[in-house]
C-alpha cells in the first residue's frame, strides 16, 4: 500500500497517509473539497499533511470525530491556516482538553494536540455549491457524524464503513449503535462512500449493505450457539478464527472476543427492528 497516495475522485482529492502501511485500519485519509477539510490526518504524519493543505488556502476543517488519526494535525492546521475548526458537539471538550491513548495508538498515530473547535451546524455550505449534510453516526465512538452531499450521492463515512465484514471490535465501541447507525445511513439516497480508511468505495450504498447484513448473520450465528451451551471461546474460533496479531499488539483492546461478546448482549429490540424494517 503506497503512502503517501494521493486520490482524486471529481471534485475531490484525497490525501492517504501512514507511519506503517500494514492493513486500511494502519493508514487514515482525508479528503478536500475546495477550501475545506475533511478530518486532518494523525500527528505523526504531519509533514505530507502540510504539503497537501498548502497546495490552496484553506477556509474550514471538519471533522467526523475526536480519535487521534482524524483530528490529530487539526491544531497544527489551524495555527497555520486560521481555519475554523468544526466538530461534533459531544467531541468538543475532548479535543480541547485533549484524551488518554493506549500505547499502540501513540505508537501508530502519535499524540493529537488540543484544539479549540465550533460545533457542527446541521448542514455545512463549500465552494462551489455543494453541501453537507451532518447525519450523526455513533457506534465507532460516541461522538462520530457522516457527510451527506445529496446532490452528489456522496457520503463521507468516517468510520462507520472500514470494511464489508467487521472481524474486531473495540472495548469502547457499541455495536448496537454501529448497527442503528448503519441502518440510519441506509435510509439515505448515496452511491459513492469516501471512506477515512478503505478510501473511495463505489457503490457504497450496496458495500454498507453489505456490512451490515454480515453484522446481522454474526450476531444470529453467535446466539445461536450460545443459546446450545457453547463457550465464548468456542463460539469467536468457530465464527471468526483464532485471535491475531491485532489481539496482541492492542492488548485486546481490539479483539475478535469483543466483537462475540458484543453480540451476544444485544438486546432483542435490536434484531426487532431488522424484522420490521
Amino acid at each position: 500500500m503506497k503512502c503517501p497516495e494521493s486520490i482524486r475522485h471529481c471534485e475531490v482529492e484525497g490525501l492517504r497517509v501512514g507511519r506503517f502501511k500494514l492493513r486500511n485500519t494502519t493508514t487514515s485519509i482525508c479528503y478536500r473539497i475546495g477550501s475545506t477539510l475533511l478530518d486532518t490526518g494523525p500527528s505523526n504524519q504531519w509533514r505530507a499533511i502540510r504539503a497537501f493543505i498548502e497546495k490552496r488556502p484553506l477556509h474550514q476543517i471538519l471533522l467526523t470525530h475526536h480519535h487521534e488519526d482524524h483530528s490529530g494535525n487539526a491544531a497544527r492546521i489551524q495555527a497555520q491556516t486560521q481555519a475554523a475548526v468544526f466538530a461534533p458537539a459531544s467531541a468538543l471538550e475532548r479535543l480541547a482538553a485533549g484524551f488518554q491513548l493506549y500505547p499502540y495508538q501513540r505508537f501508530f498515530w502519535g499524540l493529537a494536540k488540543p484544539v479549540v473547535a465550533q460545533p457542527l451546524p446541521s448542514e455545512v455550505q463549500l465552494d462551489g455549491g455543494f453541501r453537507l449534510r451532518v447525519l450523526p453516526a455513533p457506534g465507532h465512538s460516541r461522538d462520530m457524524v457522516c457527510f451527506l452531499e445529496p446532490e452528489r450521492g456522496w457520503l463521507f463515512a468516517g468510520d462507520l464503513f472500514v470494511a464489508p465484514k467487521l472481524r474486531y471490535l473495540c472495548r469502547d465501541e457499541s455495536l448496537s449503535q454501529l448497527i442503528a447507525s448503519l441502518r440510519a445511513m441506509l435510509r439515505h439516497d448515496f452511491d459513492t462512500l469516501f471512506c477515512g480508511h478503505r478510501g473511495v468505495v463505489f457503490n457504497g450504498r450496496r458495500a454498507m449493505q453489505e456490512k451490515l447484513a454480515f453484522i446481522e448473520k454474526l450476531c444470529e450465528q453467535a446466539r445461536a450457539l450460545h443459546a446450545r451451551g457453547q463457550r465464548t471461546a468456542h463460539i469467536v474460533r468457530k465464527l471468526l478464527g483464532k485471535e491475531d496479531i491485532t489481539h496482541w499488539v492492542t492488548w485486546g483492546h481490539y479483539s475478535k472476543r469483543n466483537l462475540i461478546e458484543a453480540c451476544l448482549a444485544l438486546d432483542e429490540e435490536v434484531f426487532d427492528e431488522r424484522i420490521s424494517a
